[in-house]
This record gives structure tokens, C-alpha cells and sequence, in this order.
């Protein structure tokens, strides 16, 4: 079996990225209201049908949020999120890995979500920006594996997502040695306004 290994430095620039976006879905002075005062960017429509999720909402597993996601400086699209399993792992999983000795202490999580775009811009092979919260208050970006990982195959959306289209995800988090899982947030503006689920 062909080894693979976590590249840290695509981990930094996926959460570089991810960073862009949240600063490019918050724009005070372009965005508007909606009826029950969820911020919509200038000039974005939301699909018909589509109710947006307020920031800072409680969620358990199973149930959905819709927000507005845009990469970059790409179209921007609603999406309903679902965050369907929270499981324990392994670090067995990752014998064949090449891992520093911290984080091998760590504990793994694999995370299956599952997504719908609501339209109406294309997201294919995107990064959601979801993130791993522990009890020290930190947000832990989901690893970017190198190569087949079985235990938890598939960390972004298809090449080609377009509206209506569905996938369900698995992400990887591995949480440092002393510290423990408290929520899966979704961030597409400010930490304050993520979107929570507690498994």
C-alpha cells in the first residue's frame, strides 16, 4: 500500500482560503437585510424556497442550515448544510501516515456533512469553510489529506456542483492531545455568527 501523508502546507493554504471567504461574506456596507434580519451580499437573490439560517444558531446532527457561501472573488450561491455524524477515530488510521510526534498524541474525528446547492452559482471542488471547535476555544480547519484515506474518503465538493445538485462529505479534524470536541461550526461571516453543531 502506497503511503500518504497530511501536507501541512496545503492545511495553510486551505484555511487561508477559507479565511478570504469569510471576509468577502461580511461586508457591512454591501450587505442587506432580509425579512428575519439574516445579511444577504448586494445584488444576491435568494432562491425561492430558501430560508437562511440566522448566525449563532444551536444546532444537534441532522438538522440543516442554509447560508450564503462565495469563494473568492466567484458568484455566490446558498447552500444547505447538514452536518449528519460526528464519529471518534483512530490514530491506527493513520499508521502509514507521515505525522509529527504531537500529532500523533491527537484524537482524530471524522465528520460526515452533507450538502445541497440551492443555487445559483456553480461551487465544483470547493472547500466549505467548516471547522472543528474544542474547549479551549480554538477553531481547528479540516486537514487536506494527500492521497485515499478510507476511513474518511471525501473532503470537498465535486468538480462539478451546480445548482440542485446534492453530495455528502467526510471531514477530517484531529484535535490536540488535552483538549476535547465541543461543536462542528459552519463560519461564513464572524466566529460570533457560526453556526453550530453539538454532537
Amino acid at each position: 500500500m502506497t503511503s500518504t501523508r497530511i501536507c501541512a502546507a496545503r492545511v495553510a493554504a486551505a484555511s487561508v482560503a477559507a479565511a478570504l471567504v469569510l471576509v468577502g461574506c461580511s461586508s457591512g456596507s454591501d450587505a442587506k437585510k432580509t425579512s428575519d434580519a439574516v445579511p444577504v451580499p448586494k445584488g444576491f437573490d435568494v432562491p425561492a424556497g430558501v430560508k437562511l439560517t440566522p448566525g449563532g444558531t444551536k444546532l444537534t446532527e441532522d438538522q440543516p442550515a442554509s447560508v450564503i457561501y462565495q469563494v473568492g472573488d466567484r458568484a455566490a450561491s446558498a447552500v444547505t448544510v447538514t452536518v449528519a455524524q460526528v464519529k471518534k477515530g483512530s490514530m491506527d488510521d493513520f499508521r502509514f501516515f507521515s505525522l509529527d510526534a504531537e500529532t500523533k498524541k491527537a484524537t482524530p474525528f471524522y465528520v460526515t456533512v452533507k450538502v445541497r446547492n440551492e443555487g445559483p452559482a456553480g461551487l465544483g471542488g470547493a472547500a466549505l469553510p467548516i471547522y472543528a471547535h474544542d474547549d479551549s476555544n480554538t477553531n481547528i480547519p479540516a486537514n487536506d489529506i494527500v492521497g485515499t484515506f478510507k476511513p474518511c474518503p471525501t473532503s470537498t465538493l465535486p468538480k462539478s456542483f451546480l445548482p440542485g445538485s446534492s453530495a455528502e462529505l467526510c471531514l477530517v479534524y484531529l484535535v490536540p492531545r488535552g483538549r476535547a470536541l465541543v461543536s462542528v461550526d459552519l463560519q461564513t461571516g464572524s466566529t460570533k455568527d457560526a453556526i453550530t453543531w453539538q454532537p
